[in-house]
């Protein structure tokens, strides 16, 4: 061995044959940058050795003829390293390359790049494996997300692109076309929640996107007491085109009753207060608490309704049609005549007399016409309610205990239903009775109650003599007579039912009144992310018509001869 100076600024240690390099030495590079550490052949790195740059990263592996080739590792000042095949110099064969980030690429090189078929674990947990092109995913490939989606498809430049298959975790599946990472072209997607998608997709969303649902019916419905209604709805675009390519989203249908809110001194006020449910606002400039909606099967089961018509309130006069509404000002209630708990009935009302007709004519029990719940001005009221705003059990009419206990379950809500082409629709529905103790209506009722009382004493009206002769009978005045509201009821039970029937005509149905029917997206997990906006109708119900009388002869008349025949 010797050592011997080769030229200007570079040194060579190491075994030598015929003045050249060979055997094990260690050479040292003019600029000082490199240095070489290893096997020599007739002057050139020839073997395994080890090439060392002053940045700290290297190779070391096998050498021929002056060149890296073969087997190798190389490591960068970066902190990434490549195990693999070399040719002249470069990556090229099989090799493993551990990136800075701890990702992993085990496949094939070509010119320092990936190429060819190839798996790559980025540092995320995120797998490809698949072609290489350029150094990028292309072709052919599957990769699986960290948060555990699966794509198996095609790639262009590090792109889906192409055909290809999303499995995402939450079940959601599309199949279909992609472009630049983008559900782009003909495409299906069946969504986690049950929605499915089929058509075109533009730029990762759908070509036609619902925004929002319509009710195609009459956006105010008007119907008679213990009317059954359908409702026909479609999810529709922004610009109001039917989404037909979209099925199975969830819509509920549910029904609400505006909501008043007690002035602070009324009984009811803390009551409210401590409501869970909070009201929900409507387009019609007022909110509405939560009101049964069910299925007219439910009821005619119920109450044995086989072939059941909708029959007028005995209080109704002929060809009385009456529209029932709410007060456009929430604050405001309208002026109405009550029935006072504490005051005595007008004997027309609670003391009806049939007319002195012949024997057997058939008459109504009162003439008084009249006057939905809300609206217009009014003359009758709903009789006042007991401290929790219901008629108290033991004070119940005679037979309507029974029917009172089977009104105050809540009635069965309606099922969801899912779109078919962007359309669906509930049939079949009907507005039952409300509950015992509905709190709107208590709340109402004593609205009313309160209103007409400070009117009927601060006007010198037959009402305000009526409540004076029966606080004179009871020894009371006027401010001290209590709220009673079954008062009416003791007094003349049929009375009492007949002013019921007036105002609330056939309670197993709901009021004559103003509600508002709400139809909501509940497709569950969102699609998109998005929620459709709630739409929204109202359904008025008024008393039914009363059907004519036909008069029956009385005893000892003589029938009519016109259209007869006599022996």
């Amino acid at each position: 061995m010797a050592s011997k100076t080769v030229a200007k600024g570079q040194r060579y240690i190491g075994e030598t044959k015929q003045q050249l390099r060979d055997g094990y030495g260690i050479y040292k590079y003019s600029n000082s940058f490199f240095r070489y550490e290893g096997d020599w052949k007739e002057g050139k790195k020839h073997g395994h050795g080890k090439l060392v740059m002053a940045d700290g990263s290297y190779y070391e592996g096998e050498f021929i003829h002056g060149e890296i080739e073969g087997h190798g590792f190389r490591k960068w000042s970066s902190g990434v390293t490549y195990s693999g095949q070399f040719l002249d110099g470069e990556m090229n064969g099989h090799g493993v390359m551990t990136y800075a980030d701890n990702s992993v690429y085990e496949g094939e090189f070509l010119g320092n790049k990936r190429e060819g078929h190839g798996i790559f674990k980025q540092s995320d947990g995120a797998i490809y494996e698949g072609s290489f092109h350029n150094d990028k995913k292309h072709g052919e490939g599957s990769q699986q997300y960290l948060n555990g989606d699966v794509y198996i498809g095609d790639w262009i430049k590090g792109c889906r692109q192409g055909s290809g298959e999303l499995r995402c975790a939450d079940g959601t599946l599309y199949d279909g076309q992609w472009r630049n990472d983008l559900y782009n072209g003909e495409g299906t997607m069946i969504h986690s929640s049950g929605m499915t998608y089929e058509g075109m997709w533009i730029n990762g969303r759908p070509a036609v996107e619902a925004a929002k649902i319509s009710i195609i019916n009459d956006p105010e419905l008007d119907m008679y007491q213990g009317t059954s209604f359908s409702i026909e709805v479609e999810v529709r675009s922004e610009s109001g085109e039917l989404v037909s390519p979209e099925n199975g989203r969830s819509l509920q249908i549910t029904a609400g009753f505006r909501h008043y809110m007690p002035s602070q001194t009324s009984p009811l006020f803390d009551l409210i207060e401590d409501m869970e449910e909070k009201p929900s606002p409507t387009p019609y400039g007022y909110d509405v608490v939560a009101y049964p909606l069910t299925e007219y099967s439910y009821i005619e089961e119920k109450y044995c309704l086989d072939g059941y018509i909708p029959k007028p309130s005995t209080a109704l006069t002929e060809a009385t049609t009456v529209e029932a509404s709410i007060p456009e000002e929430p604050a405001h209630v309208p002026q109405i005549e009550v029935i006072h708990p504490g005051s005595e009935a007008p004997e027309e009302t609670t003391k009806p007399e049939p007319s002195k007709t012949d024997e057997g004519a058939v008459t109504d029990v009162t003439s008084t016409e009249p006057s939905p719940l809300a609206g217009s001005e009014q003359t009758e009221s709903a009789p006042a309610t007991a401290a929790e705003g219901s008629v108290a059990t033991d004070q119940q009419l005679p037979g309507t205990a029974d029917l009172a206990e089977e009104s105050s379950p809540i009635p069965p809500a309606i099922n969801d239903q899912k779109t078919e082409s962007g359309r669906t629709s509930f049939k079949g529905l009907v507005l039952p009775g409300a509950p015992i103790g509905y709190r709107p209506f208590n709340v109402l009722d004593i609205m009313l109650e309160e209103e007409a009382r400070t009117k009927t004493r601060n006007s010198k009206t037959a009402g305000l003599a009526q409540q004076l002769r029966l606080g004179a009978k009871l020894g009371k005045t006027v401010d001290d007579m209590p709220i009673d509201a079954t008062l009416l009821e003791k007094r003349d039970p049929k009375a009492y039912k007949i002013k019921r029937e007036k105002l609330y005509g056939d309670e197993r149905f709901a009021r004559p009144a103003e509600y508002v029917i709400m139809v909501n997206d509940v497709t569950e997990p969102l699609f998109f992310g998005k929620r459709l906006p709630t739409a929204y109708c109202l359904v008025r119900i008024q008393h039914p018509k009363k059907s004519k009388k036909v008069k029956t002869p009385s005893k000892g008349s003589k029938p009519s001869s016109r259209g007869s025949t006599h022996d």
